[in-house]
């Protein structure tokens, strides 16, 4: 029988060449060598892809079956210059040719757009949906803000969902596979009447585990429902209209990151020696919980020469998200959060494109309003207090304790200036023993409150200076008195070290909060056209203006059971730390902000057919993503707001297809230009445990994707990309003294990237047909997410050999993924780094499986 594939992108040569060789077979069956056409709506209509002048990467529902694509960051890996490392689904990353938005919280917005039918998903973590009945996927690289609008300035993706057709069909498909994997999925098309047809489909994924936690459940599991359906009316001859749904929930210990730092895990409920790659040992349960649901409905009227369209949404979703941040069990370093959200957005798009003569044309307006509530939780213990501030003041000084009645210097402890935060963190256990065993356990803590204290004005006495110390208790007088007379040791042992003992062995928990909420309107008007120069030349202009409004608070404030001394009346003096600079009390009163940030937007277009078949192109675009605030912190030092990010591209690019349509070529070069990069940096005042802020910054980029498509024979496929992208950051944001990063690249941005796939079809007499696929997938060093840290080079191979019927009734896939089990990281993450416990995300190991698949 014959199978005919939209071609994907591929992985290694040398796995192909092996492949060929152990697969090869003197008959094969005789499928069609022509690539298919695939057909796109980058442009808000119907397009051949290769006819488009953008770079764009298209996946259709049986490609996404034959790769064994469960999630968006599978196509990643397959995708020239994109990287979509998600193990999480509640706080995903996705990043095109390096432009990507790491904000957790809802004070930003995402770099990247995702669409689903065509509805914007405001927030990344309501993206992030089953890929089974899917129609396509397309990815856009570059500014996509013409026809995609604001929050598409590293590029677009758009989930494309199967619609309700005029032939009854049925399907359910179950996969079976190690760590106790059970999938489980149908879809259902009927017809109902000549004019109305149905779709119904669903999904049920459960897997264990994969890190075995020697202190509670294994961890990064798999556990989610779905549900989707979609109603067909054909109103009139010329009248079409779409209602769709989804709901979809999950509930699993994912999203696990877990120390890198030797000396905390072994201060755990461990066994044996440090492994990075080994068990885990968490006292915090990550946990990851969402409930999403949407629902569209979809209106489309053809006149004599234009379409009219109206996609009216609503989108929710309630997240919560509680994450292990010190990734171990040692309790000295115990480090908690708890993320909560809750979602709904509402939007309106009015959309006529036609096609007069040599024009081709778009205009459009479209409308959102999106509401957002997001608590953040941190939980500590005072004795992950002191460890901070032995960290700390190490890392400022290697010779912070040479001075105390110890006089520990750094030579003694092996550290420099010239050390790493890893190897100052990992000293930490060892000279918190060593102080414990002198009586001078807590006075890292207090030295640091010191300076707090002192560094925070006296309302009564502004030129003391020793600050806010005057109304810490030091017994009938004040800390600052003592300090004064006679100096601050007197002050930090006779004052403050007593009270932070106590308080350090009794080991309180210590819980601060902040609560964010906003309504975020944006408004857009666009047009685009595409004008046919000649038979050969076309010329595209797009411009679309943009006005977002936008309302925030934060509301925070001082926990009162959070006290490590008292005031000279001997009353507790609460306090914060995590988000609270300069010892500024929020007092849980809602600051509210209000701005409002405007765009224009566009592109130019110049494309040439050579030939029928190949056509070059050359284009300039712009992306816009508006301002926001920043959500974590409260006080001096912090701006509120921030301003918007723009990206300019030039880009040239060549698509052909060749040898009588069996080799198909893509490429495309670009260069951006990134102003007001938001990056959300792990920061804060040296008196300060750091919290997330955002930081600016402008950066370049400057790149090439290539991709390769070829039908050898009518049985052999060869599918390949590369993308080669290099950025600096050209001007850098300091708040508080941090390293300035100018001059470095992106974060998670791999110079080089590489993918290559095989693919044979052979006949089983009376049976059907085998396909055996195997793909490659390397990726380059890069920068991780904490600076400093570096992810090295990783690789993957995944096989797959499909037996297909030959009425094309029922398949049977056996696979692997990540065939030869390599051990790589995913990022060096998390805020575990701001308390002396570096913490990493693991990629998965080697999953293997066997897929069951009828139709009826």
């Amino acid at each position: 029988m014959k199978h005919n594939r939209i071609p994907f992108p591929v992985k290694s040569l040398s796995v192909a060449v092996a492949f060929s060789a152990v697969t090869a077979a003197p008959v094969w069956v005789q499928a069609s060598s022509l690539l298919e056409e695939v057909v796109v709506t980058a442009q808000k209509r119907e397009q051949n892809l290769q006819d488009v002048p953008i770079s764009i990467s298209a996946f259709s529902g049986d490609a996404l079956k034959e790769m064994g694509a469960e999630s968006i960051s599978d196509i990643g890996r397959a995708t020239a210059g994109v990287e979509m490392n998600n193990e999480s689904v509640t706080q995903p990353n996705y990043n095109v040719r390096g432009i990507q938005t790491d904000d957790f919280t809802v004070g930003s917005d995402p770099a990247v757009a995702l669409y689903v039918d065509g509805v914007y998903a405001a927030r990344g973590a309501g993206a992030e949906i089953p890929l089974e009945d899917v129609e396509r996927i397309e990815i856009l690289k570059g500014p996509q803000g013409t026809l995609f609008g604001r929050n598409a300035t590293g590029g677009a993706i758009h989930y494309i969902t199967k619609k309700p057709g005029d032939e009854a069909e049925r399907s359910v498909n179950l996969s079976l596979g190690n760590y106790g994997k059970k999938k489980f999925s149908f879809s259902v098309n009927q017809p109902i009447s000549d004019t109305v047809a149905a779709r119904l489909s669903g999904t049920v994924n459960n897997r264990n585990g994969y890190l075995n936690n020697n202190n509670g459940p294994d961890l990064n599991d798999v556990d989610s429902q779905s549900v989707r359906a979609a109603i067909r009316w054909d109103a009139s001859d010329n009248t079409e209209v779409i209602w769709r749904g989804e709901y979809s929930e999950l509930s699993q210990n994912s999203g696990t990151v877990y120390t890198t730092t030797e000396s905390v895990y072994a201060a755990g409920n461990v066994e044996g020696a440090y492994d990075l790659y080994g068990d885990v040992s968490l006292d915090e349960t990550s946990l990851e919980e969402r409930d999403l649901f949407g629902t569209s409905l979809e209106v489309n009227h053809e006149f004599e020469s234009a379409t009219f369209t109206s996609i009216t949404a609503f989108r929710s979703m309630n997240v919560n998200f509680i994450n292990d941040e010190d990734g171990s069990s040692d309790p000295s370093h115990y480090f908690a959060s708890e993320n909560i959200d809750d979602q709904d957005q509402f939007s309106q798009e009015f959309r006529l494109v036609g096609d007069w003569n040599d024009l081709k044309w778009t205009v459009g307006l479209a409308y959102s309003k999106e509401h957002v509530d997001h608590i953040t939780e941190a939980t500590a213990t005072t004795s992950m207090l002191e460890n901070f501030a032995i960290y700390n003041a190490l890392l400022a000084d290697p010779n912070a304790l040479a001075g105390t009645p110890l006089q520990i210097t750094g030579a003694q402890l092996g550290i420099d200036a010239n050390s790493t935060e890893q190897e100052v963190a990992e000293v930490v256990n060892g000279v918190r023993s060593t102080l414990a065993g002198a009586g001078l356990e807590g006075l890292a803590l207090s030295s640091f409150l010191f300076s707090a204290y002192a560094a925070t004005p006296n309302p009564f006495n502004p030129a003391s200076p020793f600050g806010a110390l005057h109304i810490v208790s030091c017994g009938p007088t004040n800390a600052g008195d003592v300090a004064a007379s006679a100096g601050a040791f007197a002050a930090i042992g006779g004052c403050m070290l007593p009270q932070i003992q106590a308080r350090i062995n009794n080991n309180p928990t210590w819980q601060e909060s902040v609560r964010n909420t906003g309504t975020y309107e944006s408004s857009a008007l666009y047009t685009d056209f595409t004008y046919a120069v000649n038979d050969d030349m076309n010329l595209s202009a797009g411009l679309r203006y943009t006005y977002d409004e936008k309302s925030f608070t934060v509301q925070t404030g001082y926990n009162p059971a959070n006290n490590l001394v008292t005031n000279i009346l001997g009353q507790p003096l609460p306090l914060g730390v995590f988000f609270f600079n300069s010892g500024i009390d929020g007092g849980n009163v809602v600051q509210q902000y209000d701005e409002d940030w405007d765009a224009l937007s566009g592109r130019l277009v110049l494309d040439y057919f050579f030939s029928q078949n190949a056509m070059v192109y050359g284009s300039v675009a712009t992306g816009f993503k508006s301002g926001g605030f920043n959500s974590l912190s409260f006080g001096p030092g912090i701006e509120p707001t921030f301003d918007q990010e723009e990206v300019t591209n030039y880009e040239i690019g060549f698509k052909g297809d060749f040898l009588e349509g069996e080799l198909r070529y893509n490429v495309a070069a670009y260069f951006y230009e990134y102003d007001n990069k938001q990056d959300l940096q792990l920061i804060g005042p040296a008196n300060a445990i750091p919290s997330y802020n955002i930081t600016t910054a402008d950066a370049e980029g400057k790149g090439v994707d290539m991709e390769l498509y070829w039908s050898v024979t009518d049985a052999f496929f060869l599918s390949a990309n590369y993308s080669f992208l290099d950025t600096e950051i050209t001007r850098y944001d300091v708040i508080f003294g941090e390293r300035d990063q100018t001059g470095e690249p992106l974060a998670n941005t791999p110079e080089h990237k590489f993918y290559i796939m095989g693919e044979y079809t052979i006949p089983v007499t009376d049976v059907g047909d085998l396909v055996l696929r195997a793909d490659y997938n390397w990726v380059d060093d890069r920068i991780g997410q904490l600076r400093g840290e570096e992810i090295e080079d990783y690789f993957t191979v995944n096989a797959r050999a499909t037996l297909i019927s030959s009425d094309d009734t029922w398949s049977v896939a056996l696979w692997a993924n990540n065939l030869t089990d390599e051990e790589d990281l995913l990022d060096y993450t998390g805020p575990g780094s701001a308390v002396g416990s570096h913490t990493v995300a693991r990629r998965l190991p080697r999953m293997v499986g066997v897929d069951l698949g009828y139709r009826f």
